[in-house]
């Protein structure tokens, strides 16, 4: 079966590492017709040219793989100078899911871990309200909303719920922030309650970085506002073996973006050295997603092999590889 997929490509290493990931997929036997959309401009304002073709392009579709976005300078100075966060906006991706598992080979210390994070896109601090009061004194907005507070806990049980997962986390700091966080965390309970399947346990978000760090086991599915899930997603990485362990959903009402979180090592553009797994991760989540499941359990089985052999793999992993001798071997073990 062939499938028509958006394929959003920056620039930097995420212009190395895209070849390799492909090559996986097609050694996989997917056919996969991609409409691809590089988002690589120097300058900003040919970046926001190309990113609204990518829009498009993913609208059409309805489904892409995306690699992280490198911001050229030269944009506004608010939050709307991450084109990342750009493209969110502009396709209405209200929903981050981030799944953080172990990866075999790697994950020493918390072996067959598996986390779901469900982060609320499209409000927090991320809305990059911000304005200067007097010289010297600047003042950031953080906006929660009725609306996407339960749009947002009601995707998350549902997806707790699908998923067959046992129990949901709401992360939060109401005892702080009692207006703002407190009607996140109320929305929460409220939506709750049409879900006693799932039970809900409510969390203040330093307390969480602690528990995550002390006994992760203790947590399944995580949900919260758009600033903690960004810090809680790299805590997350960084106890299960770095950027290969995580990949990114990105969800809206008609579009969804799998997509690398990390990909911006400047230092290794153009030496060949690159580790593939931050972009490969998603895809083979992708290929789920396109019922290309055979596929997928058969290329996370290789990736599996070879992190465990550990005698194959790029430098982050311990290993001497390139880019392309360890997406040979992961082609060899399929």
């Amino acid at each position: 079966m062939k499938h028509e997929i958006a394929l959003i490509v920056g620039g930097g290493i995420n212009q190395e590492i895209t070849p390799e990931v492909l090559r996986v997929i097609d050694a996989a036997g997917v056919t996969i017709a991609w409409n691809r959309v590089d988002v690589d401009a120097h300058d900003y304002a040919a970046a926001i040219a190309q990113l609204q073709t990518a829009a498009t392009a993913v609208r059409k579709s309805g489904l892409a793989l995306k690699t992280r976005l490198l911001t050229p300078p030269g944009g506004p100075t608010d939050a709307s100078n991450n084109l990342n966060v750009v493209l969110r906006r502009e396709l209405g991706l209200f929903a981050g899911v981030r799944a953080v598992r172990s990866l075999p080979g790697v994950s020493i210390r918390f072996p067959d871990l598996d986390l779901l994070i469900i982060r609320e896109n499209s409000e927090d601090i991320y809305k990059g309200i911000e304005h200067e009061i007097v010289p010297g004194v600047i003042e950031s907005i953080k906006v929660v909303t009725r609306a996407a507070s339960e749009r947002i806990a009601r995707f998350a049980f549902e997806t707790a719920l699908y998923l067959e997962r046992e129990h949901l986390t709401f992360v939060h700091k109401a005892n702080i922030m009692k207006q703002s966080d407190g009607l996140f965390l109320g929305v929460v309970r409220e939506v709750a309650e049409e879900y006693p399947q799932i039970p809900l346990r409510t969390v203040i978000v330093d307390a969480a970085c602690m528990q995550l760090v002390l006994d992760p086991y203790q947590f399944d599915v995580l949900l919260m506002g758009n600033l903690y899930g960004d810090v809680l997603s790299s805590l997350c990485n960084g106890i299960t073996g770095g950027i290969s362990s995580s990949l990114g959903i990105d969800i809206g009402d008609e579009v969804r973006i799998y997509e690398a979180v990390h990909g911006d090592a400047a230092e290794l553009v153009g030496k060949g050295v690159a580790n593939p797994l931050p972009l490969l991760t998603p895809a083979v989540d992708l290929l789920h997603y396109i019922e290309e499941s055979k596929a997928a359990k058969q290329i996370a089985a290789a990736i599996e092999a070879v992190t465990v052999a550990g005698e194959v793999v790029t430098a982050d992993l311990g290993g001497t590889a390139t880019t392309a001798e360890m997406t040979n071997a992961i082609i060899e073990a399929l």
